[in-house]
């Protein structure tokens, strides 16, 4: 077994021209994870947006359908954090796009113990591709910032990432091109008008009732 080890997560200065080949068939193999000296698992993901339209494309989990997450895998030795972003990106959501930025580097937890250090990314969509390597393994939404955070609750260091991007209405900056707008993403839209978001308490956690209106928005949605 091949693993790349890392004493401390080193940051990694952004490269705009990062590119990857657009497999038909996802890489496999725990085996090329980069761990820690801790041996706790690298991973990489996107937070992929359209930034006039302040959305953000998640997708369904493979473990728990029912639960959404940004498009993640395991950072293999071969590559940067970046490349196994953007490959993970188009793997598991069919999405290619640029990253724009560094959002951090996220601890997700287990029962108190750490289970892996994510290294996401904000990027913005370029293309939404019907045909991608895992269509037949998830489900592919738009959210806004606020359905985001709820749709996210049971991850945390999700929910952190989208509150540090730029979809945050509080976030100052701005949009430099739309994807959403151009009619091209092949996602269905969802009326919130009936959903009522409430704020986060100081653990950061959404009102169960909020979560449920959500789900029964996204019930009857199919994506293209």
């Amino acid at each position: 077994m091949t693993e790349r080890v890392l004493h401390t997560p080193p940051p990694e200065e952004l490269s705009s021209h990062t590119h990857i080949e657009y497999a038909k068939k996802a890489r496999h193999g725990h085996g090329k994870d980069v761990t820690d000296t801790h041996n706790i698992r690298q991973v990489a993901g996107c937070l992929p947006i359209d930034p006039l339209s302040k959305r953000v494309v998640l997708i369904s989990s493979s473990k728990n359908p029912d639960n959404w997450v940004i498009p993640k895998g395991g950072w293999e030795v071969d590559e940067t954090q970046e490349h196994a972003a953007l490959r993970e990106t188009w793997e598991e959501g069919g999405i290619k796009g640029r990253i724009v930025r560094h959002l951090g580097v996220f601890v997700e937890r287990n029962k108190k113990k750490i289970k892996a250090h994510h290294w996401i990314y904000e990027m913005e969509i370029d293309e939404i591709a019907k045909k991608y390597p895992e269509r037949k393994k998830r489900d592919r939404r738009w959210f806004t910032y606020d359905e985001a955070l709820i749709a996210t609750q049971n991850n945390r260091y999700i929910q952190e990432a989208i509150r540090l991007s730029s979809i945050n209405p509080d976030y100052q900056d701005t949009p430099r091109s739309s994807f959403e707008k151009e009619g091209n993403t092949g996602l269905p839209q969802i009326d919130t008008s009936q959903l009522k978001v409430s704020k986060t308490d100081s653990n950061g956690e959404r009102s169960k009732e909020a979560f449920q209106a959500l789900q029964e928005l996204m019930e009857n949605a199919s994506i293209s």
